[in-house]
């Protein structure tokens, strides 16, 4: 993964950002309805334009937080949801959070990593997820490196 927030930045404002589905994708959409427990600790990493976030927050998941390291998206997130907890919004790397998550949804962070990263990024899953903890997404392989599909 680039590891540099200017990068980032750099990418959705030249909108640069074919990874992104325009919205929830519909797997994910199944998913959440099917979910009960409005109470559950959901993790986004690598949110981006946060859909599944908004479609959460909109359903009455009050524990959800996003992790991005661009400033810009989780700003844009601010502006379209006021009164989402502050709190909840993470300006930071995702291999430096430290904290416990029901739930951890995926969707296309897995393709801004390197594919030497991959390892990591499952260990570190493993780490963030409670004992009953799940791991739900769309994993794409999409190479932010060269900008096309392998």
């Amino acid at each position: 993964m680039i590891h540099d927030e200017g990068y980032w930045t750099n990418r959705y404002l030249k909108n640069q950002t074919q990874w992104d589905a325009g919205g929830i994708t519909t797997p994910l959409k199944e998913y959440i309805d099917q979910l009960n427990n409005k109470q559950l600790k959901i993790l986004i990493p690598g949110c981006g334009n946060a859909y599944e976030a908004a479609y959460l927050y909109e359903n009455g998941f009050a524990s959800v937080f996003l992790i991005d390291l661009s400033n810009l998206p989780l700003n844009a997130f601010t502006e379209e949801y006021p009164a989402f907890p502050k709190d909840q919004l993470i300006h930071g790397d995702f291999f430096d959070l430290e904290k416990s998550f029901d739930l951890i949804i995926e969707q296309t962070f897995f393709c801004a990593l390197h594919p030497t990263e991959r390892p990591d990024y499952a260990r570190k899953m493993n780490e963030l997820l409670t004992s009953t903890g799940k791991l739900v997404g769309v994993f794409l392989e999409y190479d932010v490196y060269t900008d096309h599909q392998p």
